[in-house]
């Protein structure tokens, strides 16, 4: 597919090389933020909570839920708002594609409109062939390979080893990619009410892991066959109800690792782990490493 870049008029056949500025879990609380633009894109993962976006040229507001994902362009102004006082966890990144721009003490990635705005400094965006943007503002029901992703982003930009760079990279490009194969997958068939129910369950699990939560279970709570739980859910999250659980506690794990004190056995019992060795041996295979090595990894950051 032939892509133009905004301000070119020559096609780009899509050798895009992004580069991050910025990756980092949020813990938001409640918040109304000011009218903004940015000189880079930035995407955000909703974890839990509420997120409400204000885009000047849109008549309605954007809400974005946990699972939800918001793609915002350079130049675009917006306004973010957490509406509620538990606030929200988000995992954002900022990045550009085609490894233009480069953070300085005097540049910002928002863009600050009481001094003289730099045009020159705003990132190209690419669009297709008839000169539309590729992304869309909002996607729902990521696939957890896409979750990840940008998990792995996040820790290869905090922890900055060596080749972190190439990493974020060849991750960015494959993030990219997904999020436009998203654009050309059919319409799923679930209906708005088992949508509704199947988000009302992720937020009670998400909250609720030191369950055991059997396919048995979440499928009488949407009141139909464990097969045909799993279906819905499959097409809806792109894996089965157990890797997504096992994904909430991978998840929950490295936050509580790197956020609170908590002992590690208190950790894994919060997670639904009887015994540290259970524990352990879960993490170290999600991880690579073990969770005090992990804390440890954490803290001299």
């Amino acid at each position: 597919m032939a892509v133009l870049s905004q301000g070119n008029t020559k096609p780009d056949p899509m050798t895009w090389m992004p580069s991050i500025h910025w990756a980092q879990y949020q813990n938001s609380a409640y918040y109304q933020g000011n009218e903004r633009r940015l000189y880079d894109f930035e995407v955000m993962y909703v974890i839990s909570g509420e997120m409400i976006v204000h885009f000047k040229d849109e008549p309605e507001s954007i809400r974005y839920y946990p699972g939800d994902f918001l793609f915002l362009s350079a130049r675009e102004r917006h306004r973010i708002e957490i509406p509620t006082a538990a606030g929200a966890q988000l995992l954002g990144i900022h990045f550009d594609f085609y490894d233009e721009f480069e953070l300085t003490p005097d540049i910002h990635m928002v863009v600050d409109e009481t001094h003289d705005v730099q045009e020159a400094l705003f990132c190209r965006m690419p669009v297709n062939a008839d000169g539309e943007r590729l992304f869309a503002r909002k996607y729902t029901s990521l696939s957890v390979e896409i979750v990840k992703g940008m998990e792995l982003i996040c820790e290869e930009f905090t922890t900055a080893r060596a080749g972190y760079e190439l990493i974020c990279r060849g991750a960015m490009l494959q993030l990219l990619a997904s999020i436009l194969r998203l654009q050309t997958v059919p319409q799923r068939t679930a209906s708005a009410a088992y949508l509704t129910a199947l988000r009302e369950l992720v937020d009670e699990i998400s909250v609720s892991l030191h369950l055991t939560w059997p396919n048995s279970v979440m499928a009488e709570r949407l009141n139909v066959s464990e097969d045909h739980f799993i279906r819905l859910f499959k097409e809806q999250f792109g894996v089965t109800p157990n890797q997504y659980v096992q994904h909430l506690r991978h998840q929950e794990s490295k936050r509580c690792l790197r956020e609170t004190e908590m002992k590690i056995e208190a950790i894994g019992c919060r997670i639904g782990y009887d015994s540290l060795h259970q524990f352990s041996h879960a993490f170290k295979r999600w991880q690579g490493v073990s969770p005090r090595e992990y804390r440890k990894l954490c803290s001299i950051l």
